[in-house]
């Protein structure tokens, strides 16, 4: 029975995430983050498994915020 559920907090999306952020496209990287399913827990642990970094260790804590307050918004809305 195939699974046709939604993948979340892949390999692939973190890369998504870091191209976006390290090319400047932060909004991007922000709603790739909520899209995604990526809390900073989720960041750091993909940042950890890593062994060449697109972003610096810093920029997880911007990736963290900018999903928090898009998320926080949505709840608004």
């Amino acid at each position: 029975m195939k699974n046709n559920l939604p993948l979340y907090r892949t390999a692939d999306q973190w890369k998504t995430i870091c191209e976006n952020a390290y090319n400047g496209n932060w909004s991007h990287a922000f709603e790739n983050c909520v899209e995604y399913g990526f809390y900073a827990n989720d960041l750091i642990r993909h940042y950890n498994d890593e062994e060449y970094h697109l972003l610096e260790a810093t920029d997880l804590a911007i990736l963290s915020e900018g999903a928090s307050e898009l998320r926080n918004k949505e709840e608004v809305i």
